[in-house]
């Protein structure tokens, strides 16, 4: 859940330019240069200014105020998650405070419902893949004959992000994505051992303190 959770708000922040979260920046645009890959993506000097060419994945201040506007219009049925309208910011166009569970349900239902149409077709298509990846293996039914599937399809997209997103992009959570059907394959369903039902039951105990300083004494 923690690999899903960082890989959504790594995507998340560079596709809305979050600062503190984007994973493209002047740094990494060098890092093309210096790998010798994707020129066209060079910083170029104006000046004082430095001019960062846009990537695939930029977008516009209209596309990011129709992805915002999407999140912010999703209704979905009650304790299915938190209020997602309430964490989105039209002024400032990003998202703000963000749970596990929110993540979750980002990644498994709306974010590809939010990128629909204001990306180019084969990054819109790889993100898409992604999503439907954590999708299936969250799942309580899996077929054993389909992770050997899966687990290609895991490499393949850690391929294909390559081909759109910086090589900051990909830190170890990124690369964690390789491991989960193998974890699986060990550990069994994935459902089973997350931590939402125990975080849901925390936010009950939290309720019931009184005194920010004794928070312990209150829940006992």
């Amino acid at each position: 859940m923690h690999v899903e959770k960082n890989v959504c708000d790594s995507i998340i922040g560079t596709l809305l330019n979050i600062k503190g979260k984007k994973k493209d920046g002047i740094n990494a645009h060098k890092d093309l240069v210096e790998m010798g890959v994707r020129l066209e993506l060079q910083p170029q000097p104006h000046g004082k200014r430095t001019y960062l060419p846009p990537a695939c994945h930029t977008l516009t201040k209209f596309e990011k105020i129709s992805f915002c506007g999407c999140l912010r219009g999703v209704k979905v049925p009650q304790g299915y998650s938190s209020n997602i309208k309430s964490l989105v910011s039209m002024e400032d166009l990003k998202l703000m405070g963000l749970k596990s569970r929110d993540y979750h349900v980002l990644m498994q239902d709306l974010l590809p419902v939010a990128i629909h149409g204001i990306f180019p077709k084969n990054v819109r298509q790889v993100i898409t893949r992604l999503c439907l990846f954590f999708n299936a293996i969250c799942r309580k039914v899996i077929d054993p004959t389909r992770l050997d599937e899966l687990e290609n399809e895991a490499i393949i997209l850690l391929c294909q992000l390559e081909m759109y997103f910086p090589p900051s992009f990909f830190d170890i959570m990124v690369h964690l994505i390789v491991h989960l059907v193998r974890e699986i394959r060990i550990c069994g369903f994935v459902f089973l051992r997350w931590m939402y039902p125990i975080e849901r039951c925390m936010k009950i105990f939290e309720r019931y303190v009184k005194n920010p300083y004794r928070p312990k004494t209150s829940i006992v």
